[in-house]
């Protein structure tokens, strides 16, 4: 079996999906120009994408029972469409259309690459695994940031940012025809009642909370990131840019370190400290008036974060081995619940408090997450 190739195969697809994703904020004050929206509404420009997120354990269930190599072609076909049609878009709503379709290959891949692989891997070594994998987005939000603003910059327009992610997308489609099928499920009868019993399951209900309240941290921080740093520090495009580049460092140290330590020390144990940095960095990062200060602060929360969500994943790939695609693409389906929820209202508080209260819900909604894990995790 070709390691190599399955693992290149997923590294490209999580880079891809994670730099379309991680693109958006940094030049937040490009499109609000560029589409002459407000800019706390550039977030709205992603509704769709989150609320495709919303039907995916439905294909997880499919994936399950047919398998999850048909699953992530047809995903990445999806992906292909979206990124074209955002990438010539030259209005906000075609452009929020396109990042539809690439709102449900993101959710999707996102869920299918990670099972798929656990196929072939034991848990023993998957959180090496997922570590590999996750490095991908860590490469991605170092990279991102100053590619986006680059190609803005240079062009000032966006089809180049999107035409190489559809070019990628489809050397990954056919790397694809040249990798095995996954094991099915041997319960050829699992449908949609799988998914209830997994909500109805206390594990299976708190690791969704959990991640539910981990991913909200981080996303809410970084969503309003760019226009913060603009409004209140007066940063150019560019420097935004390197701000995102450099805490773009502390997540390829945070998953770096999950790929070797995490199944050395345990996965879980390894969660429990870098949930634990990531409570106690983001935390004091509201009142720090430096950039300097700012930027080592954050990626101090990069760092836990990004390392203790890797662990984390690697940890739910087995929590049902039987509905693994199932379960994974339920995590996704709290992702996009999330991003729903803060694109509806994220505006309204950001113009009511600024940023200091989406700090402060970032802090409130990490502290939960450290503390439920503790909880589903003390009689293990």
């Amino acid at each position: 079996m070709n390691f190599f190739l399955i693992f290149l195969t997923g590294f490209l697809i999580h880079l891809i999906v994670s730099m379309e994703l991680n693109s958006i904020s940094p030049i937040a004050p490009f499109l609000a120009n560029y589409f002459n929206i407000a800019d706390s509404s550039v977030i709205r420009l992603g509704l769709g994408f989150s609320l495709v997120g919303l039907f995916v354990p439905l294909l997880g269930v499919w994936a399950d029972k047919y398998g999850k190599k048909k699953y992530i072609s047809f995903s990445l076909i999806i992906y292909i469409i979206g990124t074209l049609i955002s990438g010539f878009a030259k209005t906000p709503l075609v452009f929020a259309f396109g990042r539809t379709f690439i709102g449900l290959g993101y959710f999707s891949l996102n869920a299918s690459v990670i099972s798929y692989i656990s196929d072939f891997v034991p848990f023993e070594k998957r959180g090496k695994a997922a570590g590999i994998i996750r490095i991908a987005f860590g490469v991605a939000i170092l990279v991102s940031p100053l590619y986006a603003t680059y190609i803005v910059n240079t062009f000032n327009n966006i089809k180049g940012i999107y035409i190489p992610f559809a070019i990628i997308a489809l050397i990954c489609l056919t790397l694809l025809t040249r990798l095995p099928e996954s094991k099915k499920s041997n319960n050829q009868n699992i449908s949609f009642k799988d998914v209830l019993e997994i909500l109805k399951n206390p594990v299976g209900l708190k690791l969704l909370i959990i991640q539910f309240l981990s991913i909200t941290s981080p996303y809410i921080f970084f969503s309003y990131l760019g226009v913060y740093l603009n409004n209140d520090f007066n940063l150019s495009q560019l420097q935004i840019g390197y701000i995102y580049t450099i805490l773009g460092c502390g997540t390829v140290i945070g998953v770096t370190l999950c790929t070797f330590i995490s199944d050395k020390i345990g996965k879980e144990k390894f969660t429990k400290i870098f949930f634990t940095l990531m409570v106690i960095t983001i935390i004091p990062i509201a009142y720090v008036k430096s950039i300097p200060a700012f930027t080592i602060i954050a990626t101090l929360y990069a760092i836990g974060i990004d390392g203790g969500w890797s662990a984390f994943q690697a940890i739910c790939t087995e929590a049902f081995p039987e509905k693994r695609t199932t379960f994974m693409t339920l995590l996704s389906f709290t992702n996009a619940l999330m991003i729903i929820l803060f694109s509806i209202f994220g505006p309204f508080l950001y113009v009511l408090k600024g940023y200091k209260l989406i700090l402060t819900i970032s802090s409130i909604s990490s502290s939960l997450a450290l503390l439920l894990f503790f909880n589903v995790t003390k009689k293990r």
